[in-house]
Order: C-alpha cells, then structure tokens, then sequence
C-alpha cells in the first residue's frame, strides 16, 4: 500500500492535525522562521503528541517570501525519489503550488494541494476502515470450519437460536437445556446437560467468561 504524505505550510495555514491521530499518514509541519519565535500553542503541541511517530516538525530558518514554499517542494522531490508510489498531499492556501502539482501529475506522481485537512481526513478514515473491513474477511476466510455436530446438539443450538432472551449465566443456560430435554425427549442426567455445554463452548457457540455467557450463533 502506498504512503500517504502531508506537508503542511504551517506558515499558511494552521490545520488541526489531531484529525489524522491513529491513522497510517506521515505528516511533515513547515515552520517559517517568524513562526519559531513565539510559543507553541498547546492545542498544536497536543495534536502533534497523537500523531506519535507519524509527524516530523521541520524549521525553515531563512526568511523570504518563498521560503517554505521551496523547503517543501525539495522535500516531495525527495520523498518521491524515494517512493515513487507516494501520495502527496500539499496543505496550503497558496496556490503558486498548483503548478507543482500539475507538473508531477503530468509524471504520474499522485500529488495535490487543498486548503483544509478535512479531506484529507476523510479519506484517512475511509483507508482504515477499509483495512478493518480486508482484515475482517480474511479472519473469516481463514477460520477453520465448525465440525459437524450431534443431532443432539443440533437441537439445543436451534433452540438456542429462537430464545430472544437467551440465558445469561452457565446455570441458567444448564437450567434452560434440561427443560428442553424434559419436554422434547426426556430428561437429561446432569452431567450430560454440562457436556452439552462444554461441546457447545469448543466449538465456539457459546464463549464463557466466570459464570457468564455470551453466544455466537450465527
């Protein structure tokens, strides 16, 4: 998968970057030198601590109109040398860097400029979610099938399935499997009631937790 790059003119703009905490995007903030002088608010001091690992603060120490401009523009010129499958992502009201940007589209980096880091954002979420969603697929693609079951079994879990209230501690679900038996076949010795529940557990349609129990019927 290709990494996503966010160069901040920090000097232009003063994105939120909490926004991109806990997501997969590396961002690099351009301080102008004049922007170095003063104090660090601490909402920017708190959103750069999310990022963790993902941001890189950069001083720009001359002074000039274009100053920051030029520091990023050698940097996308060095993150692309390194990755040419990189999307870049200038953070600026400024759009001298339009023409940036059209020039390395022209060379199929993927690179844009936007003023607000919403977008952006928006697209970082929609990546996760993505991600989450690829992971989900192929745990279950990959868990081993359940092996089949008893008849007996077959009923208490089809049974199980049209309880709305399904118990929730083991004694109850123990209660509630020999009063099935008592109508539907006879009753049941105790200890065959909690063997049911223990093949019920390993073959994971039933998880317990202390005296609780929860179900995964489905």
């Amino acid at each position: 998968m290709a990494t996503n790059y966010v160069l901040v003119d920090f000097e232009n703009v003063q994105p939120d970057l909490s926004m991109l905490a806990h997501t997969t995007f590396k961002v690099k903030v351009f301080f102008g030198a004049k922007q170095q002088e003063g104090r660090v608010p601490f909402k920017l001091l708190d959103a750069m601590l999310a990022l963790g690992g993902n941001v890189e603060p950069i001083k720009v120490m001359r002074t000039g109109k274009n100053a920051v401009d030029m520091h990023i523009a050698y940097y996308i010129g060095r993150l692309v040398e390194k990755e040419a499958a990189a999307e870049i992502h200038i953070i600026s009201g400024d759009s001298d860097f339009d023409t940036l940007v059209d020039y390395l589209k022209s060379k199929g980096v993927k690179c844009k400029r936007a003023k607000t880091i919403t977008e952006i954002a928006k697209q970082a979420a929609a990546a996760k979610a993505h991600a989450h969603a690829t992971t989900a697929r192929t745990a279950r693609a990959s868990a081993p099938a359940r092996k089949p079951h008893n008849d007996k079994l077959a009923r208490i879990i089809k049974q199980l399935h049209s309880l709305s209230g399904k118990p929730s501690t083991r004694k109850k679900l123990a209660q509630t499997i020999a009063n099935y038996f008592r109508h539907h076949g006879g009753p049941q010795e105790d200890s065959a009631v909690e063997q049911i529940i223990d093949e019920l557990i390993r073959m994971k349609y039933v998880s317990q937790d202390g005296t609780k129990v929860s179900y995964h019927l489905a």
